[in-house]
C-alpha cells in the first residue's frame, strides 16, 4: 500500500503533455543557458589592440526582468500541467475558467515578453544570438501547443444561427383593384 502511494502516477500524462512540459522546459533552458546577445569591441591603443566580447542571456540586462518573467511563465505553466495531471484533487487558481487556458495564457504572456525584449533591442538586431532565435521558435511552438490542446478534440463547428425572422419573399402581391 505504502509503494502506491509514493509512486507517481505518470501514465496520466498524455503524449500531448510530455510534449507541451518538454517544450515549456526547453524554454527555460534556453532562457537561462542560451546566449541572447552577443557582443564585441576591439580597442587599439597605439600598435596593441585588446578585443573585449562577451554574450548575455535572456536573464541578464538589458532588460533581465522581462526575461525572469517568462521563465517564470514557462515555469508556472509545467508545474500547473503536473498538479492538474499527477494530484487532480489539489485545487490551484486559475487564470480562466479551465486548467487548458490557464496554461494558454502563460504561454501568451511568456511569447509578449520575449516580443517585447525584441521590439526594445530592434536597434541592436546585429547582437541578437542562438539563443534568442531558439528561444522564438520554442515560446511560438509553446503558445501553438497549449493552442491546440485547449481546443476540444472532434468538436463539431457551431451551426449558423437559424433566422427566427419570416423569409423575404421576391413576390409581389398586387393590391386590391390594380392591374399588375
Amino acid at each position: 500500500m505504502e509503494n502506491q502511494i509514493r509512486r507517481v502516477h505518470l501514465e496520466r500524462l498524455t503524449r500531448e503533455d510530455w510534449v507541451v512540459a518538454g517544450v515549456a522546459a526547453l524554454l527555460v533552458l534556453d532562457l537561462l543557458a542560451l546566449p541572447w546577445f552577443s557582443f564585441g569591441a576591439t580597442i587599439s591603443v597605439g600598435s596593441d589592440s585588446v578585443s573585449i566580447g562577451g554574450s548575455l542571456t535572456a536573464v541578464d540586462a538589458p532588460d533581465a526582468w522581462l526575461g525572469v518573467l517568462a521563465v517564470l511563465c514557462a515555469a508556472f505553466l509545467i508545474t500547473d500541467l503536473a498538479f492538474e495531471r499527477l494530484l487532480p484533487e489539489t485545487r490551484l487558481p486559475s487564470i480562466a475558467s479551465d486548467r487548458e487556458t490557464t496554461r494558454y495564457i502563460l504561454a501568451c504572456v511568456a511569447a509578449g515578453l520575449i516580443g517585447l525584449k525584441f521590439v526594445l533591442h530592434l536597434g541592436r538586431f546585429g547582437e541578437l544570438a542562438l539563443g534568442f532565435w531558439v528561444g522564438l521558435l520554442l515560446v511560438a511552438g509553446l503558445v501553438a501547443l497549449t493552442r491546440r490542446v485547449r481546443q476540444p478534440t472532434g468538436a463539431a463547428p457551431p451551426p449558423a444561427a437559424a433566422s427566427t425572422a419570416p423569409a423575404a419573399t421576391s413576390e409581389v402581391t398586387p393590391e386590391p383593384g390594380s392591374s399588375v
